[in-house]
């Protein structure tokens, strides 16, 4: 059995940490540059004051230098930063769809997809700029912050003491206000996540609400998620309009308080003109750095809200896979011994269910809805695993293939047919990535589709529109017969897949099934008897248990 640790959303800065040390080494060079820059026009301010001639290409020269390499350092700290930026959002993005197609069904069925998509566009972005930008601009502040601090110190002990004692009181502060934020955004993105699904079920389920007339009753569901919202911005505005007064307050009464001591330093005669213009200067370098952390550390915990929801997704547990790739062989082809299953603790759906397929046999399941027919698909499909018992196809215990194989070794036409926004031959080439336009025309002839979709202005082209919405309902069911014609399974299940159409297009469906089912293991959930009159043995399901087994008297026994 495969078994891999879970991704986290660290792993790209792991990978990446080099270019966030460059864009910090940049950006150090950078202050360390304008530091340099100041104290030379210091130096000149003193000798100008004292009556000394200033020679303007020895000063311009050196000043020109350090202006080009400045220009130079802004350029590496730019190109640093967004190339981290850009490679941090891919790979984290990469990660967490990979990580979506693995994760197991049971999640999709508890996970709304309005949330979802919430945490996969919102969520990701608040990541984004989490990485991308708040935290490399706080490396960078410490950086500038060190830098000029340094100088300061060099220059009068006095003044570094009073520059350092200002701000951390402050901070303290900030941090108390911040408090907050955490417990606001966790709300938010909550309230975002249930609008984001009645809005999702609203449009999904347009038809129904038009037929009966649940405009009002799904506008009141919006609506008081919405007031809802309107309370929490409310509540959030005020919350980081304190840290951004907070983080005004952070940027200007501590310079306010140097400036005035550098009067007072100056009336002492400790500090020169040229002192005082110099740390003029560079005051705001720890200034502006020191006013944006409160408002970035009010970001952080929005983010960590959103770092938490995302690494939520990345710790489900995977779908059972082992490194098996077995060649199909034998007669038997699915055994399943003693299963059981529930989606819940509560209520077993499958109950001591045991069972055997031969190769070329048609089987067929039958029963009640609800009796678990379409659960044992599911098992069979990998979607769900046994809780009990054991499942095996071609002899191998199903832990034991890898599920890409074994999903190769099955196609399955569902009733509830779904098409992908594209056109017809995207939609029909999804049973085999490469499949050349001959081979989609071959099998969408075997599903008796050919004809019809070259009737079509744009034939093959033609666009199905969200879930084939452009498309009959046995239309739709003949282009995922051609789909699963193109990909060629030995196996083939089909999920009552006549249930939603009329007679007349049932006809030409179960034409298309007949060929499909030539030369392949076929097993059929059906309630019309027609379905079946084929198959060799009959699975009578009730109550999550096999009621009775029929056996045609020429099939296999």
């Amino acid at each position: 059995m495969k078994s891999s640790k879970n991704p986290h959303l660290t792993d790209p800065l792991k990978r990446y940490w080099y270019l966030c040390l460059l864009y910090v080494l940049f950006s150090y060079a950078l202050t360390q540059i304008l530091v340099l820059g100041s104290d030379r026009i210091a130096d000149a301010t003193d000798n100008l004051f004292a009556g000394e001639a200033i020679v303007l290409q020895e000063f311009m020269v050196p000043f020109i230098v350090l202006m080009l390499l400045g220009g130079a350092a802004a350029f590496g700290k730019s190109y640093s930063k967004n190339t981290f930026s850009i490679r941090m959002q891919t790979d984290m993005r990469n990660m967490l769809i990979g990580k979506l197609v693995k994760i197991r069904t049971v999640y999709f069925d508890k996970e709304g997809t309005g949330a979802l998509m919430n945490k996969l566009l919102s969520d990701m972005y608040q990541i984004e700029a989490l990485f991308a930008e708040c935290i490399p601009e706080l490396l960078v502040a410490f950086v500038s912050i060190v830098t000029v601090c340094v100088y300061i110190g060099i220059q009068s002990v006095r003044l570094l003491f009073v520059t350092v004692v200002c701000y951390p009181i402050l901070l303290w502060i900030a941090n108390r206000l911040t408090k907050a934020v955490g417990a606001v955004a966790a709300v938010r993105r909550q309230l975002y996540d249930d609008l984001e699904n009645s809005a999702y079920d609203a449009i999904q389920g347009i038809l129904v609400g038009k037929a009966f007339n649940l405009y009002e009753l799904q506008k009141k569901r919006i609506d008081h998620i919405e007031d809802d919202i309107v309370k929490n911005e409310s509540h959030r505005t005020k919350v980081l309009a304190a840290n951004y007064v907070m983080g005004d307050l952070v940027r200007w009464i501590p310079k306010l308080i140097c400036y005035l001591f550098c009067l007072y330093e100056a009336g002492k005669g400790r500090m020169s003109v040229g002192a005082i213009f110099a740390y003029v200067m560079l005051l705001d370098q720890i200034a502006r750095p020191m006013g944006n952390i409160p408002g970035q550390i009010a970001s952080i915990k929005e983010y960590a809200v959103s770092v938490r929801r995302l690494q939520e997704v990345l710790n489900q547990e995977e779908e059972m896979s082992g490194t098996g790739d077995f060649v199909p062989e034998g007669d038997t082809v699915i055994e399943l011994s003693h299963v059981s299953f529930g989606y819940s603790e509560e209520k077993e759906v499958l109950k001591d269910i045991s069972l055997t397929v031969k190769k070329g046999s048609s089987v067929a399941f039958v029963g009640r809805s609800g009796g678990g027919k379409s659960t044992v698909m599911k098992i069979l499909c990998g979607f769900y695993y046994p809780q009990k018992g054991q499942y095996r196809i071609y002899g191998h215990d199903f832990g034991e293939w890898d599920i890409g194989a074994l999903r190769r070794q099955i196609a399955l036409v569902s009733q509830n047919v779904f098409l992908f926004p594209g056109s017809i031959a995207q939609n029909v080439a999804y049973g085999r990535i490469g499949a050349s336009r001959e081979e989609i025309m071959d099998a969408c002839k075997k599903a008796n589709i050919h004809d019809f979709i070259m009737q079509l202005p744009k034939g093959y082209e033609t666009e199905v529109g969200e879930r084939g919405a452009r498309l009959s309902g046995g239309q739709k069911q003949r282009i995922s017969i051609a789909r699963a014609f193109l990909k060629d399974a030995p196996i083939l299940l089909l999920d009552e897949p006549t249930s939603a159409v009329d007679v007349e297009t049932e006809q030409g469906i179960q034409e298309a099934l007949r060929e499909i089912s030539r030369n392949r293991t076929v097993i059929t959930i059906a309630h019309r008897l027609n379905t079946i009159e084929d198959a060799d043995e009959i699975y009578v399901f009730e109550d999550g248990r096999i009621a009775e087994r029929k056996v045609r008297a020429n099939g296999i026994q």
